[in-house]
């Protein structure tokens, strides 16, 4: 009788430890990084490299953002937030400016290292001469290469909108303001530690991004 309450009363102590460590390891590979871009001399605990002259500017709802000017504005942080991940969601605020045509290609996220050009990931848009634009998402590997591009799915420039990219189990999606509207299909290689993330324009300076940007969100889940 005493044995068998003593076991019980082990179970009970052990559980609440089990249950504590699962959740703490569970936290512990589960990585989220919001980058508030209201700074130019720190996003996220990481002090850029500035390119250019981009400005800190008010945005709607009392929020600070970064105003690029589509010729030479741009942000270098030396670390890839996506490191490690097999799966993954990057979602960034932004609000395009009407640039046609001068600024009809434009690359706003590039995560990349820059001693590999065969791993790489960028968010982009493009605009018509409609004053709107489009998603243009890309993904790079030794192996294969994807862009996810549709000229139909447009939406107004001069306005506040959300641009995601997710990628799982060999899947890419592309979402605006939470619709999905791209997929396609591409092995994911994960790209290094060392690789570096460039806001506002293509790593190798061209393809210049004209408006704001207020947030960048990232998950080693699909959110």
């Amino acid at each position: 009788m005493k044995a068998t309450r003593y076991k019980l009363m082990l179970r009970l102590l052990v559980l609440p430890i089990i249950c504590c460590a699962t959740s703490m390891a569970y936290a512990q590979t589960k990585q989220q990084q919001v980058w508030k871009l209201n700074s130019l001399n720190s996003i996220a605990g990481h002090r850029p490299e500035v390119w250019g002259a981009p400005k800190v500017v008010k945005a709607k709802g009392g929020k600070k953002a970064i105003q690029f000017n589509g010729k030479n504005d741009g942000l270098l942080l030396d670390t890839n937030p996506i490191a490690g991940a097999e799966e993954f969601t990057i979602e960034l605020e932004l609000k395009p400016y009407a640039a046609f045509p001068e600024n009809v290609e434009q690359r706003f996220l590039h995560i990349q290292d820059p001693n590999n050009d065969k791993r790489r990931i960028l968010i982009e848009l493009r605009l018509n001469d409609k004053g709107q634009w489009y998603p243009d998402l890309f993904m790079r590997t030794e192996d294969a290469s994807l862009t996810l591009i549709d000229a139909t799915k447009t939406h107004p420039v001069n306005e506040w909108a959300s641009i995601k990219l997710t990628y799982k189990d060999g899947q890419m999606k592309g979402y605006v303001n939470g619709v999905e509207e791209l997929s396609g299909e591409i092995d994911y290689h994960p790209i290094s530690s060392s690789a570096k993330t460039s806001l506002g324009t293509r790593m190798d300076k061209r393809s210049w991004f004209n408006g704001e940007l207020r947030e960048v969100r990232f998950s080693d889940r699909v959110e």
